[in-house]
């Protein structure tokens, strides 16, 4: 498997702290059967410099690199970012924060307030030949009040993410999870693992909930997108359907 968001790098955000805790997590991701991992570390152009950034991470990865190499631990690796939304992102040379080898851009939005013009900057970025990754769309209160407006991503050329721990409780968030699959609205999912009590790599378990609310087909077209964009390929996915509102429920 793939884990395209997690921040195992040791000690340049509020993930892994020290390169003990990396190695921990990246063993707890081969249990899971993850071979393949995005190292997304924390990025926000309001706190640091692109090149100020470039240059910790290269200096976190090198440790972990001798680490792994120490332990034996056979695992590929990939550069990339968890880049924090803002309206002057298009001014930011984005190429260096793109996941290592291929086009697309994992962003986070904030947790509160929705930025409307996020169409028309992701329309943008796709005539620069980038491809937002939306982290953890199920987090923003915004899109579970009103899913269109992820649907409204989705059509302009967004690639979304769900993280594996909000399938596994239940909760409001897991069933509107569960309405985002059905409306093609899900591309990847993703640990987003920050540590062992920190959203863990629960991956393995995540795609065993798919598994029973889906069935097989949605579950290896998740696995394969996540192998996708960690490839640089272009995913193939459905025709979104757009959440229609009856009442006080979504449909």
């Amino acid at each position: 498997m793939t884990d395209l968001h997690c921040h195992i790098l040791p000690g340049i955000d509020d993930g892994a702290q020290n390169v003990e805790e990396s190695i921990a997590l990246i063993r707890r991701q081969r249990e899971q059967g993850v071979r393949q991992i995005a190292l997304t570390s924390h990025f926000n152009a309001e706190r640091t410099t692109v090149e100020e950034f470039v240059e910790q991470r290269a200096k976190s990865y090198e440790i972990l690199q001798d680490a792994l190499q120490k332990e034996g631990l056979d695992v590929t690796l990939k550069l990339g970012a968890e880049v924090f939304f803002s309206s002057d992102l298009l001014e930011l040379d984005l190429r260096p924060l793109l996941l290592e080898g291929t086009d697309y851009l994992l962003v986070e939005f904030s947790p509160t307030f929705y930025p409307t013009w996020a169409k028309d900057i992701f329309y943008q970025m796709g005539l620069d030949g980038i491809t937002p990754l939306l982290a953890h769309v199920e987090r923003y209160p915004y899109m579970l009040s009103d899913p269109t407006r992820l649907y409204d991503l989705v059509n302009a050329g967004a690639v979304t993410q769900v993280n594996a721990t909000s399938l596994l409780r239940s909760t409001s968030r897991q069933a509107m999870v569960r309405k985002f699959l059905k409306w093609n609205l899900v591309h990847v999912l993703a640990s987003d693992t920050h540590s062992m009590d920190k959203r863990p790599p629960l991956l393995a378990k995540a795609f065993g909930q798919v598994q029973e609310w889906e069935g097989d087909k949605v579950v290896q077209q998740l696995r394969q997108n996540a192998e996708d964009v960690f490839r640089g390929r272009e995913l193939r996915t459905y025709e979104p359907t757009k959440p229609k509102k009856l009442l006080s429920w979504w449909l």
